[in-house]
């Protein structure tokens, strides 16, 4: 028997297919890959799928607690919403939309694999569209984003000090700590913050408690 051959074949028993390769959603629905506008994908799949997806590829150590901890991309993207100007806050919680379905795929290693950046970049602008959210002012946005990869440096790895490709840009970490929480808790924080940005007088209790514990006033 060809090992490779049988390998395939039962690998492929386990993708459905529709237009192209798909995945099933929390919801129950299917999302394409290949044609990511057919699929009828939910803010709950996106806030789920972000709160139960790990920054640094799982290996965080809270600084703050003294032990490793689980960090999810949900939180990232709250905690980046309120550190923007307000006409860019929307944007900054949806700046990761790609990643509820492609995964958090660590930079060093998404830069040796430009296929997967056209697919996540495909799905991020689909998912995007769907929910109405423009992406205006890319720049202000990555500027955010590096600034908070920082912060998070500081706070949830064993950083040792060493260079990194996001220093030299003059850009600082932000003041606020940050302390993970549970993927639960970060999923409804996605979806709390999403309706206190689309709702006119919509305020959260649980963000003023999640977020109020690392320093940020709300």
């Amino acid at each position: 028997m060809d090992e490779q051959k049988e390998i395939d074949r039962l690998r492929g028993s386990v993708v459905k297919h529709a237009v192209g390769p798909t995945i099933i959603l929390g919801s129950g629905s299917y999302f394409d890959f290949c044609d990511p506008d057919s699929s009828e994908i939910t803010i709950e799949d996106i806030a789920y799928g972000l709160g139960y997806e790990g920054r640094f590829s799982g290996q965080c150590y809270s600084n703050i607690l003294k032990k490793r901890k689980f960090f999810a991309t949900a939180q990232h993207c709250v905690l980046g919403s309120y550190s923007v100007e307000e006409e860019l806050r929307l944007q900054a919680l949806w700046h990761e939309a790609g990643e509820a379905v492609c995964g958090d795929m660590s930079a060093p290693l998404k830069s040796l694999c430009p296929d997967y950046k056209v697919v996540e970049k495909r799905c991020e602008s689909s998912i995007l569209r769907r929910f109405k959210v423009v992406m205006t002012h890319p720049v202000e946005i990555k500027i955010m984003d590096v600034r908070l990869l920082m912060t998070e440096r500081r706070d949830l790895t064993n950083w040792g000090g060493e260079s990194w490709s996001a220093d030299g840009k003059e850009l600082l970490p932000y003041d606020f700590k940050v302390i993970p929480w549970t993927p639960d808790q970060a999923a409804k924080a996605f979806l709390e913050r999403h309706k206190e940005l689309t709702r006119p007088g919509y305020k959260s209790k649980l963000l003023k408690r999640l977020v109020g514990r690392a320093g940020i006033a709300v």
